[in-house]
């Protein structure tokens, strides 16, 4: 155990990303049947796993730049690194564009829709909630893809 102790991690960002990939995939598949069969477990769910999700990719996202200082001049990170970024931040965005959007429905839902028992209001809003919790899934892994392929990738 004590050789564990003599060696540091330099960087974080390998070790944080993979709790927002995973946060924001859950989430999306949580929001998704939430939108389908709606019930307040399903929207808490959802809630939950996109605000870990939005948190895990801060800290992924202003980790990235040490691991960026770290590879500077590695050919394929040069190249693809400003994409990573880009991604990184529109997955962060629409992420958080979300969640602010699930806590919008939960109070609109208990407040307002209380009171009148709209279901075509209330279906149009768990609908466009459950496109944005898709878009930002697949921002997430075009994200992850980009990163793996800066990691992993070999030309062909």
């Amino acid at each position: 155990m004590d050789a564990v102790f003599q060696y540091e991690i330099p960087v974080w960002h390998p070790l944080v990303v993979h709790l927002p990939i995973v946060a924001i995939l859950l989430g999306a598949f949580a929001v998704g049947i939430w939108a389908v069969r709606p019930n307040p477990y399903r929207l808490r769910s959802g809630m939950m796993l996109y605000g870990i999700g939005v948190l895990g990719g801060l800290v992924a996202y202003f980790t990235g730049d040490p691991m960026l200082e770290q590879t500077e001049g590695e050919p394929i990170v040069d190249m693809l690194s400003p994409l990573h970024e880009d991604l990184a931040l529109y997955a962060l965005v629409f992420t958080a564009l979300t969640l602010a959007g699930l806590f919008v429905y939960g109070w609109y839902d208990r407040r307002v829709l209380a009171l009148h028992r709209d279901g075509w209001s209330r279906g149009l809003m768990r609908a466009g909630l459950a496109l944005l919790a898709f878009l930002a899934a697949l921002l997430i892994l075009a994200t992850a893809h980009v990163g793996g392929t800066m990691v992993w990738g070999v030309a062909r």
